[in-house]
């Protein structure tokens, strides 16, 4: 759609008005045509058009309406997937590919009989359904909106007229045609009608939307000559898009593979096109060791091309392989301040951002009473209850200790659990100086919910439930001014804000659309379902908020016809890019042919493919290109692609972030940091702290500082220190601590300060849900719930798995094995008979006096959930905690090991017999070569007064009383998320100066 406008603007401009020719996708066309030739009704009230993401849900609800009605035999061994929207992409993409093959629903179905594919039969019914539903819902489909073109095109009618209509036909990136569209330009054209068609099977990339190689290779003899001679094949010797250096790679990238059935002399004549002669261009690659890092450094150059080259933001680009890096890349550039457009339909609509904000309140609208707490306090925190983080925590410990003093003989619900409750009205608090502005916000947001949700109930439409909640206006009254900061922010030129209005309204318009198609009797919750389980991008929005003076981010799909001066290339890893994933592996919509069963893609095919995805992202750029790719030392990281040994350039490695950012906060930092530097010259000081003097004092037409981060008044190091005048755990209460928390306490305060008590979260490594998984199917194991074979152990995991993302697929196949490796190391454990099985994840919780330093004492309150509780044969209970790690600790540690000891502690005061603790190492042998897991065990605690444990949670207990939280360096530093920010690391040190 995007070309063919660009192309008729053109058409336009060179011929400046007067008749002027059609210019429109296969789509479009076909669409033109339905209208044109149509019945009155449909040229009244033409079909609407399904998007992709309403198709998926659309077809799920249709197959499995059928299915309960017993309209259609679906296969059993396939029943428990009609409820995933997996299996309805894959039911779409049969239909969608018989109609291309110009099978009937009659056919389909005859077809699946004789093939022994039931699944293929009953689609065939089902495909008759949806066609009865498609007319009495007046809405159409891609691949149904072609083929009627092409049932009407061929008629006698319908070839007369197309055929003295159009003369002369040209079609643009052949390669990318499918079946369907063949057929109707084989319809349009006849003897008098010149065709021209214009493509590179090199940049064949679409064969997952049905696209078809074959179809460039054929057109010679598909298409021929009044004289019935085979098409001429031209090829096109100029570029003048890029330089040799591109071309080169490019070349090198794609080879001497044959092209179909071309000589080998227009094969080498197509892929070595002449550059233009002064057009330089560069082609690098960089290597670095951490997704983060990566897109830093990219951030850091794109900035440094556009300050010291000049380059305009909307001539750079960054191409990925998968959607799913477009994140961490935007939120890179955006710290970075370069600014950024993502195109709309890169992401499903329910991801963007202010949808979610708006989805989460019409959902709790809905239903107050499945309100989750994360739910309330991202509602409260997002912009329409403009709550920061702390104001939150405040308003959470007021309510805690209102609960705890109306029932000090309880312990009171957490903070958030409460906070919940406060936005449901079911508590109620007095409010206090400190609290008034966030019970104010929550004052609003719970009006503004109660509006919605009595619009709800009086049978509003889901848009007008929407603009309530998106204007904040009730009766005379504003709640929240999200919707008008917004409008403000892109009237001052914010791409952020313009994305988020855009996102916006293309959720008005999914509802609308929702409305209409169920004519006023959809319910909320429907459309809540509905956008929730769309998987792909919306398409409706696909090219708002682009054409703004951003730096563009879109995968190497999307990037199909477009160029830029300078590009950025994301995601060469082996495993990534190529993904040699067999697709559809269910249903196999691309085994259907004409005929029955075709062969199977073959992996040789998916690389080729892969190949000529690479070459189109290397190809976009007209002067630049840098691959930026990642590689580990470690057995299990990212490994750069086999197409980055083939482009033949010696990666540079980069480690770490930028030193310094490009921006006026990266010049002060760096003033900053040299004037402070004991090692540089007075000279060079007196130099920096001159230039950071020139930038706090420059200001504005209206006074306004420009650089008020280079005032030293803003500097934290350079103010008082702060304390907080309430103590973090109230005085007289027990302190809170469990096996883990002992072991990091003393590990590193700091460090457990950061993850407990300020909730500075990091996100969890694929290790930690590693070991989720199999502590979760132990677990079901013990308690009698999955049978003890390795076999129903691992269909569970198999359930799970690809909930669990790993950065390569090769590193899940490779995790997937170690995993059913310590799934059967469990097993055997499991059935060994020395020790009999009490309780599987088990809570126990217990007050202890503690020793102090000072020779007083503190009561600390335990608590532990143990893996397993076993009974040794003298009777005694023995704590097992499981553990999944690949290098466990010594065997030295073992005795003192604080996680174990507070297990046995807790054990011997709810008045058990303890006969010691053990961890059990599930990725570990006992022996090399043993199928038994090391086991290390920890002897029972001695009857000494205190014991070593209480010693240690002495120690803990006085630190969190004290709130010492001191960083203590010791072997983890090196894999700690908090390294940029520890005073023990050079990384964290602060600057004064």
């Amino acid at each position: 759609r995007r070309a063919a406008g660009e192309l008729r603007d053109r058409i336009v401009t060179r011929l400046g008005g007067g008749l002027l020719p059609t210019v429109a996708t296969f789509h479009s066309f076909a669409y033109g045509l339905m209208l044109q030739h149509g019945t009155t009704e449909e040229y009244r009230e033409p079909p609407r058009l399904l998007s992709g993401a309403e198709e998926d849900v659309r077809i799920r609800d249709l197959l499995l309406g059928a299915v309960e009605d017993g309209a259609i035999a679906w296969p059993d061994d396939l029943s428990g997937a009609l409820h995933t929207l997996g299996l309805a992409n894959e039911v779409r993409a049969v239909l969608a590919r018989a109609k291309e093959l110009g099978l009937d629903p009659a056919q389909l179905q005859r077809l699946g009989a004789k093939s022994g594919r039931p699944a293929w039969e009953a689609l065939g019914v089902l495909a008759r359904q949806e066609n009865e539903v498609m007319v009495l819902e007046n809405v159409i489909d891609y691949a149904e909106l072609l083929h009627r073109a092409v049932l009407w095109a061929r008629s006698t009618a319908g070839r007369l007229a197309l055929q003295q209509q159009y003369r002369a036909i040209f079609v643009d990136e052949y390669q990318d045609t499918d079946p369907l569209q063949v057929a109707l330009l084989e319809a349009l054209v006849g003897p008098q009608t010149t065709l021209v068609a214009v493509g590179d099977p090199d940049q064949s990339i679409y064969a997952f939307r049905g696209a078809d190689v074959s179809g460039i290779f054929d057109f010679p003899r598909r298409f021929r000559s009044a004289s019935g001679a085979h098409a001429p094949i031209v090829v096109l010797r100029h570029t003048r898009r890029f330089g040799p250096e591109i071309r080169e790679a490019a070349a090198r990238v794609i080879g001497r593979r044959p092209l179909g059935q071309l000589d080998p002399a227009t094969a080498q004549a197509h892929r070595n096109p002449v550059c233009e002669p002064d057009r330089e261009s560069a082609v690098s690659v960089e290597c670095f060791d951490s997704e983060a890092t990566r897109a830093a450094h990219v951030a850091q150059e794109i900035r440094i091309a556009h300050l010291r080259q000049g380059r305009d933001w909307s001539t750079m680009a960054v191409i990925v392989r998968t959607s799913l890096s477009i994140p961490i890349v935007h939120r890179a550039l955006l710290q970075a301040g370069v600014p950024a457009a993502i195109a709309a339909d890169e992401i499903p609509l329910r991801l963007e951002p202010a949808v979610a904000v708006l989805l989460n309140a019409l959902d709790i609208a809905c239903d107050p009473e499945r309100m989750t707490a994360q739910a309330a306090a991202d509602l409260l925190t997002g912009p329409i209850g403009d709550l920061d983080a702390w104001q939150l925590r405040r308003l959470g410990r007021l309510l805690r200790e209102q609960a705890r003093t109306s029932d000090p003989s309880c312990s009171p619900p957490t903070s958030d659990d409460l906070i919940r409750d406060l936005v449901r009205g079911v508590v109620t608090v007095a409010p206090s100086p400190e609290t008034s502005d966030a019970l104010a916000s929550v004052e609003r947001v719970r009006l503004l919910l109660d509006t919605a949700r009595g619009q709800i109930a009086d049978g509003s439409t889901p848009p007008d439930v929407l603009w309530t909640l998106w204007s904040g206006r009730v009766g005379g009254a504003v709640l929240h001014g999200w919707s008008e900061r917004l409008r403000l922010a892109a009237l001052g030129g914010s791409n952020s804000a313009h994305h988020d209005i855009d996102a916006v309204l293309a959720l008005f318009e999914t509802a609308e659309r929702a409305a209409l198609r169920f004519r006023g009797v959809i319910g909320m919750k429907n459309l809540l379902i509905s956008l929730r389980e769309q998987q792909i991008p919306a398409e409706p929005i696909a090219e708002r908020s682009i054409h703004v003076n951003a730096v563009r981010i879109l995968t190497a799909h999307r990037a199909k016809g477009l160029e830029w001066d300078a590009v950025w290339i994301i995601g060469a890893e082996e495993g990534v890019w190529p993904d040699l994933r067999t697709r559809g592996s269910v249903l196999e919509p691309d085994r259907l042919t004409r005929h029955g069963v075709g062969d199977p893609v073959r992996a040789a095919d998916l690389l080729a493919e892969e190949r000529r995805l690479f070459f189109v992202a290397l190809t976009r750029a007209r002067s630049s290109v840098v691959v930026a790719i990642l590689a580990s030392d470690a057995g299990g990281g990212p490994q750069p692609s086999r197409f980055i040994n083939d482009l033949g350039i010696t990666p540079v490695p980069i480690h770490g972030r930028p030193a310094f950012a490009a921006s006026t906060h990266g010049l002060v930092a760096h003033l900053r940091v040299v004037a402070a530097d004991p090692q540089a010259s007075p000279a060079l000081r007196s130099a920096a702290i001159d230039r950071l003097a020139l930038l706090a004092a420059a200001s504005g037409r209206r006074g306004e500082p420009l650089v008020p981060v280079a005032d030293p008044d803003r500097w934290w190091g350079v103010r008082a220190q702060t304390e907080n005048p309430r103590p973090l755990r109230p005085e007289g209460e027990p302190i809170a601590l469990s096996g883990s928390g002992l072991e990091a306490m003393l590990t590193c305060p700091l460090k457990r300060y950061l993850e407990h008590d300020a909730h500075a979260d990091v996100p969890r490594p694929s290790s930690t849900k590693f070991g989720s998984v199999i502590h979760a199917v132990a677990d079901y194991v013990a308690k009698g719930e999955v049978p003890a074979d390795l076999d129903s152990m691992d269909m569970l995991v198999d359930r799970v798995w690809s909930d669990l993302r790993f950065e390569a697929s090769w590193q899940s196949e490779s995790e997937r094995a170690q995993a059913r490796l310590a799934l059967s190391r469990f097993l055997v454990y499991h059935l060994r008979g020395d020790r009999t099985l009490l309780a599987t994840e088990h809570e126990y919780r217990a007050e202890i006096a503690v020793p102090t330093s000072d020779g007083a004492s503190e009561v600390v309150r335990l608590r532990g959930f143990l893996d397993r509780i076993e009974r040794d044969g003298a009777g005694r209970v023995v704590a097992i905690d499981l553990k999944n790690i690949r290098n466990p600790g010594p065997d030295s540690s073992v005795p003192t090991h604080a996680q174990l000891g507070v297990y046995q502690l807790l054990l011997r005061e709810n008045g058990e017999e303890v006969g010691g603790a053990a961890l059990v190492q599930l990725r570990v042998p006992a022996a090399k070569g043993a199928d038994d897991p090391k086991v290390q065990f920890q002897a029972p605690l001695g009857n000494e007064v205190p014991t070593w444990v209480e010693i240690e949670l002495g120690q803990a207990a006085e630190l969190l009383r004290s709130e010492g939280f001191v960083a203590r360096p010791n072997a983890g530093c090196r894999y700690c998320p908090y390294r940029l920010v520890c005073p023990s690391q050079g990384q964290g040190d602060q600057v004064v100066a």
